[in-house]
């Protein structure tokens, strides 16, 4: 009889000894799983910055191209109207002159 207790206490020491491998090994594991999941997490963050970086450098080429075009129009509008200006200015000073002349 003294041997069948021993035995049973030794099975259930045996069996809470596995109940906190078991503990240790749940503990282990929850522990990879949120490393992992926070470097998957820095993974994705990493590559929606890059993503977005690079959506805002190609907006801010396609700003400069535009800018640049609305630029060379308007300079080409400006000479036009220099030389608009300028025979107007020719106009009025040979009307001006003929004027003087008595024409």
């Amino acid at each position: 009889m003294e041997d069948v207790i021993k035995q049973i206490v030794e099975a259930e020491k045996k069996a809470e000894e596995r109940i906190e491998r078991a503990k240790e090994d749940a503990k282990g594991i929850v522990l990879k799983a949120r490393e992992e999941a926070k470097l998957i997490e820095e993974n994705i963050l990493k590559e929606a910055d890059e993503k977005a970086s690079s959506l805002i450098e190609k907006a801010r080429r396609e700003g400069e191209d535009e800018a640049k075009s609305i630029i060379t129009q308007g300079e080409g509008e400006l000479e036009e109207l220099r030389s608009r200006a300028m025979a107007n200015f020719e106009a009025a000073i040979s009307e001006g002159v003929e004027l003087i002349r008595g024409g």
